[in-house]
This record gives structure tokens, C-alpha cells and sequence, in this order.
């Protein structure tokens, strides 16, 4: 595959979300990736949800583009295997709980003595280590001990948010570590282990609110960030949502106040500048839900979009996906070919000099398998020995 990544070699040892999506971002990029699973199942995603038949979307999610390959690594013939795969690659990412590898014989240290340029990219749930870096770690404990939950909802109604935020956050950031590894390495030093939790993640993902704790001891609520950018979500008299974000700037303001015609609230003391529009966020929201109310969103939209205020319908997934705003990015792609293909949305980043060819589609569980040993050298006695081992599959 070309892309910016062609030549590299990731190895992901991983299930679930955050590994397997870092992996597949990787892939995205033109890296070859092999996805080691386990010889009896695979991928706990394979099996996720009701669908029968072709990929699960949980698993077609997260593993587009990749070559699977099943191993037993509790095997001898398994942790060998695993060892001259990890010697022959350029990443290797794995998201299980601390040690789990390396009571297997196949952590970082051992893997890094035939590779020492080896980037490996370890991620957890609370780190590698101290007393708490063994607890089970899922995306909702991510963001319930991160904060990031509470900015979400009202913690007297804790209802888990919808999207696996802190997972996503989490690959993101250790698809950012594992280029920032790769560029070091190419310019004259060394592999090197990256650990990244999922914990500091996602209080990473809010540098902002945690910033103005560390500063003013401000904890906040689930209006401090909508207040000072200004933001707010309305319902039209048709019951359909908008949105609309002035931000500081004074002419969106104006042009705010002359589409739902009431121009003489910029000459109210209360909203009369950005400063006095936050201290007054809760009055002026009120406000304008009534405002709101008395015309259908299509109306509301036209007015504002002719102020040129920021503004938009507050779509759902369907009607995004197939709104006017969506067609000219062409968010959805297919992968693969009769049968076997499916539909995805597609990588968000176009490169006018390294462009990538579209990766195949979820590989079944093991359908790689005497491809990749064949690449690693062992012959047709030796996978068929490895098969009777019950190493691979």
C-alpha cells in the first residue's frame, strides 16, 4: 500500500479498541500491519453484538487494512513464532494489563535485545505501574477517573455518554507517540518503549479545563466551556436542534441579534460585551430558547446563515452522514470486494504527495497466518508441525 508509512512493519498485539484503532491508523498511513489473535476466537469484537455472517461492525471498525494471523503465544511454538515476528517489524502495540507479556516471555526487554530499534507502544489503563496499574481499565473507567465523563453529563444523572470517547482519545494518542518514535528513529537514534495511559490521555484531551483548575481552582460545570465560547444548542418550533457558537467576536454577536431581530440586545447592559454575554450565559440562553420556539429551523438557519453567524442543524449520525455539508468530503469509502466488502468511513486526512490506496477489508481470524510464517521464513513442515502444536491457526 502507498502512503506515507509504506515500508513500516507494526506488529499489534491487542483487542478491542484503543490497540487495535492506533493499529489501523497506522494502516491508514500505508503501514503493513499484522494483527496477532488468539487461535481460538480472535478478537473478542469478532464475536461482538447480534450480526451473523461477514464482519461484525465493532470489529470492521477498528480493523480494516490489516493481515490477521492466529497464535497461541502460551505455546512454545507460539512465543517463537511471536519473537521472529517481533524481530522482522518497526512497531510493536499492545494493550493488555501491565506484565502480561512479559510473563508470556515476550515483554519489551526480550523483544528489544534481536530488535533494537523497535518502537513499542504500550497501552493501559493506569499505567505501568503503582498500586492501581493492574485494575481492569475499560473506556468508562477512562473517563470516569479522568474527569472527562463529568464535562460530559450531569453527575446527578450519570448516564454513561455515547461514543467510547476516552478509547479514541487514547489511540490518538498513541498513534501520535508511536510517529513521533518512528521520526526519531529515522534520523539516527533508537527504538524505544512508549507507555501510554489511559488515564493521563484523556485528562490530556483537556488541556483547557485543566489548565484553568491548575490556575484559578476552577472545577467547572457542564456550562463553563459552552459559556465562554458562547455556545449554545436550541430547539426550533419544529422541535428540530440548532447550533450556534458566536465565540468572542463582536460581529457575530451583532449578526445574532439582527437575525432573530431583536438588535437592542446589544445595548443591553447584560450582554453588551463578551465579558458580561458569559457572566449572563444562563439569562441570555433562556432568552433565546424562546426566540427560538416561534420559528421552524430551516427559518432560523436561513436568517443566521445570512448574518453569517456560526451556525448549523444539530444533525444524527444518518442525517450527517447523508447531509449537503457531508457529500463534498465523501465520508464513507468501501472496503473490499463482493462478499467480503463493507463500508466505513474513511481516513480524514487527503496527502496531495503521498497519497494512500485503500486497505482491504477485516481480515478473518487467521487468514494471513501461512503468509506471514512464510515471510518470517519457516517452511511447509514447520507450519504444519506449528498447526499440530496448536501454536497457530
Amino acid at each position: 500500500m502507498a502512503g506515507p508509512l509504506a515500508g513500516i512493519r507494526v506488529l499489534e498485539m491487542a483487542n478491542f479498541i484503543s490497540g487495535p484503532y492506533a493499529a489501523m491508523l497506522l494502516a491508514d498511513l500505508g503501514a503493513t500491519v499484522w494483527k496477532v489473535e488468539m487461535t481460538q476466537g480472535g478478537d473478542p469484537f469478532r464475536k461482538w453484538g447480534g450480526r451473523k455472517g461477514g464482519s461484525r461492525p465493532q470489529f470492521a471498525a477498528y480493523n480494516r487494512g490489516k493481515q490477521s494471523i492466529a497464535v497461541d503465544i502460551t505455546t512454545p511454538g507460539g512465543k517463537e513464532v511471536f519473537r521472529r515476528m517481533a524481530a522482522e517489524v518497526d512497531v510493536l502495540i499492545e494493550n493488555f494489563r501491565p506484565g502480561a507479556l512479559e510473563r508470556q516471555g515476550v515483554g519489551y526487554e526480550t523483544l528489544r535485545a534481536s530488535n533494537p530499534g523497535l518502537v513499542y507502544c504500550a497501552i493501559s489503563g493506569l499505567g505501568q505501574s503503582g498500586p492501581f496499574a493492574k485494575r481492569p481499565s475499560y473506556d468508562s473507567i477512562g473517563m470516569a477517573l479522568s474527569g472527562l465523563w463529568s464535562r460530559f453529563v450531569d453527575l446527578a444523572n450519570p448516564r454513561p455518554p455515547g461514543p467510547a470517547v476516552a478509547d479514541h482519545v487514547t489511540a490518538l494518542y498513541a498513534t501520535y507517540a508511536v510517529l513521533g518514535a518512528l521520526v526519531h528513529r529515522l534520523r539516527g537514534g533508537e527504538g524505544q518503549r512508549i507507555d501510554v495511559s489511559m488515564l493521563l490521555a484523556n485528562m490530556a484531551f483537556m488541556p483547557e479545563t485543566i489548565a484553568n483548575y491548575l490556575a484559578e481552582g476552577e472545577v467547572g460545570d457542564l456550562d463553563s466551556r459552552p459559556s465562554r465560547s458562547q455556545a449554545y444548542g436550541l430547539l426550533a418550533a419544529d422541535d428540530l436542534p440548532v447550533a450556534i457558537h458566536i465565540s468572542s467576536v463582536p460581529k457575530f454577536w451583532e449578526g445574532l441579534t439582527r437575525a432573530i431581530g431583536r438588535p437592542d440586545l446589544a445595548e443591553d447592559p447584560r450582554f453588551a460585551t463578551n465579558a458580561d454575554r458569559v457572566k449572563h450565559y444562563a439569562e441570555l440562553r433562556e432568552l433565546l430558547e424562546g426566540i427560538f420556539r416561534t420559528r421552524p429551523r430551516s427559518a432560523w438557519l436561513e436568517r443566521l446563515l445570512a448574518e453569517d453567524v456560526p451556525s448549523a442543524p444539530i444533525y444524527t449520525i444518518d442525517e450527517a452522514l447523508a447531509s449537503p455539508e457531508a457529500a463534498p468530503v465523501q465520508p464513507v469509502a468501501e472496503y473490499g470486494r463482493g462478499e467480503r466488502a463493507v463500508r466505513l468511513i474513511r481516513p480524514p486526512a487527503d496527502f496531495s504527495g503521498t497519497a494512500v490506496e485503500r486497505g482491504g477489508p477485516p481480515p478473518d481470524l487467521g487468514e494471513q497466518t501461512v503468509e506471514i510464517l512464510v515471510a518470517l521464513g519457516y517452511g511447509a513442515a514447520e507450519v504444519e508441525a506449528l498447526r499440530t502444536e496448536g501454536a497457530v491457526a
